[in-house]
């Protein structure tokens, strides 16, 4: 290793050892390591191999390809994006903010192996990508097993930013009492998957929060909304759904995400323009903290939505070599000391992020 790579790793240390404070123990040792690395004595291996051993997933059973290391690049550079104008909110999430801003940021490379830490937030696309992955695999067999799968929509009229963490709890309490209601009458029971989202109007500044539900029959679907109008009269009929559930309906449940852009239908300049409200997506995140996204219900055994802080991945059409990575978002890649990218994803060509609010 020649003096130019210690010293833009000792850079890199440096700005790792202020932005880590926030970081937990595990993370402390990786720092330590990093820093091992920038003296003569260091031993890239042995960094390598002290970071992947902090992961718990085997990456031979994981590999992947090297178009899968372009689409985290895509999800980091609008992970990064996002973040940034999130952080400037000042917001009482910050501190999980600048976590998800340092997730990725920093990748390490042994052989073909690509180890990473990730923040495990739920408005990271990069973690997003791993949990919706996990989500199908956990619920989707199952659901294909039910005997008439219902999709079921509930819905709520919309309300102001102030009223929406209310709402969002009142909402979460409710349909567990109607659980808790089916799960005493014999035959009358809830079996599926219920999904909580927030969406929201720019036009009108209002928030909509809804479920979505899985579940197996039609006649328990009918009666989840009988019950659901019981508990909100306010909330008309003709917005609630029961219609049958199919592969798509079942795979969209799955997804684990919330919806963070509005995309234009025509490109400008030859780039996808993304529309974003930061402060919207600071309200909806606070809202749903503390609650789970999916919950399931009866014979559907839980998954969970937890992403493993470090993770390693084999990536089979990469160059070997052991190397640290750092994340560039002006040119959305990984970069060594070298200045030689890691993906060659041209994420910042593609796409124009504009923001309101």
């Amino acid at each position: 290793m020649n003096e130019v790579k210690y010293k833009t790793l000792s850079k890199w240390s440096l700005q790792l050892r202020q932005g880590y404070k926030l970081f937990d123990n595990n993370m402390t040792k990786i720092q330590e390591n990093i820093i091992q690395l920038n003296t003569p004595v260091g031993n890239s291996s042995f960094l390598l191999d002290t970071l992947a051993q902090l992961g718990t997933s085997d990456p031979k059973q994981n590999k992947k390809t090297l178009k899968n290391l372009k689409k985290r690049a895509t999800a980091k550079f609008l992970q990064t994006s996002l973040v940034l104008k999130l952080i400037d909110l000042n917001s009482p999430l910050n501190k999980s903010y600048w976590n998800t801003w340092h997730c990725n940021r920093i990748i390490l490379q042994d052989g073909k192996k690509i180890t990473g830490k990730y923040c495990n937030q739920r408005w990271c696309p990069v973690c997003n990508h791993i949990r919706t992955a996990k989500m199908i695999k956990g619920y989707l067999p199952q659901l294909k097993k039910m005997i008439d799968p219902r999709f079921v929509t509930l819905t709520f009229p919309s309300v102001s930013a102030s009223e929406l963490d209310f709402t969002i709890n009142d909402i979460v309490k409710k349909i567990a009492l109607i659980s808790a209601l089916f799960r005493r009458r014999r035959g009358f029971r809830i079996n599926g998957i219920r999904k909580i989202e927030v969406t929201y109007n720019e036009k009108t500044d209002m928030y909509h929060p809804h479920l979505h539900i899985i579940l197996e029959g039609k006649e328990v679907g009918n009666a989840v909304i009988d019950q659901w109008l019981k508990r909100y009269p306010e909330a008309e009929r003709w917005c609630q759904s029961n219609i049958e559930a199919d592969d798509k309906t079942l795979l969209e449940l799955c997804k684990y995400s919330t919806k963070l852009f509005e995309k234009q239908t025509v490109k400008e300049g030859g780039k996808k323009v993304l529309l974003l409200n930061p402060k919207a997506l600071d309200v909806i995140y606070q809202a749903l903290r503390n609650h789970r996204i999916m919950q399931p219900y009866g014979w559907v055994k839980a998954v969970s939505e937890d992403v493993e802080e470090i993770d390693s991945q084999e990536y089979e059409d990469i160059t070997e070599g052991v190397d640290v990575w750092t994340w560039e978002q002006e040119v959305s890649d990984w970069i060594n000391s070298s200045g030689e990218m890691l993906t060659g994803c041209e994420a910042y060509k593609e796409y124009e992020l504009r923001y309101s609010g």
